[in-house]
């Protein structure tokens, strides 16, 4: 059907779930990303002695793939297909950010990458499936 073609095919409830936990999971990335580039700073205690370590750059790019997270679930709510590896050039980059950032905010890192996952597996094997009509 080409660029129009929807995600209609199969079970209606996947695309309309994985938008869910997409838009979730952008709007968590996004609100705490947020919160920290005004005053990312942790101190770490190592045997030389306490440093303190600033992460407002980093605060400020995971603001960035939180923000891509968020609008390409909103995206997924349209049905189209090519939402699809929009979906995933945005979810990697977002993964890997949370990943690098897991020591400093270990239960939300794991909850989001855990969304991200669950929305993405919900997308391709919706994709996946053979078109029937």
């Amino acid at each position: 059907m080409g660029v129009t073609e929807r995600l209609d095919a199969g079970p209606p409830g996947r695309p309309l779930l994985a938008a869910g936990l997409l838009t979730a999971a952008g709007l968590v990335d996004a609100v705490s990303a947020w919160v920290h580039t005004g005053h990312a700073r942790f101190a770490v205690t190592t045997a030389d002695g306490v440093y303190q370590v600033d992460l407002g750059g980093w605060a400020e790019a995971h603001l960035a793939v939180g923000a891509a997270v968020l609008l390409a679930g909103l995206a997924v709510f349209t049905g189209q297909r090519w939402t699809v590896p929009l979906t995933i050039c945005c979810v990697l980059p977002a993964v890997a950010v949370d990943l690098l950032l897991l020591p400093y905010a270990p239960v939300r890192t794991v909850v989001v990458v855990a969304l991200d996952g669950a929305a993405l597996r919900l997308l391709l094997r919706h994709h996946r499936m053979p078109r029937t009509g």
